[in-house]
């Protein structure tokens, strides 16, 4: 079950900073060099967190 929870903090993270990049870089708050960083860890962390919660529901 702890592996679940992590999983899904993992998962609103990853979501939640690429809600935040795409905001930023509307508003125009973020540069160039900032945004494919960005996009990157949000893509590791939602990765990371569905690959926790599926390893989890397969048992």
């Amino acid at each position: 079950m702890d592996k679940r929870k992590i999983g899904e903090l993992l998962l609103i993270l990853g979501v939640g900073l690429f809600v935040v990049g795409a905001i930023g870089f509307i508003a125009g708050y973020l540069s160039q060099e900032q945004i494919p960083a960005i996009a990157v860890f949000a893509l590791i962390f939602i990765g990371a967190g569905l690959g926790m919660k599926r390893r989890r529901e397969s048992k």
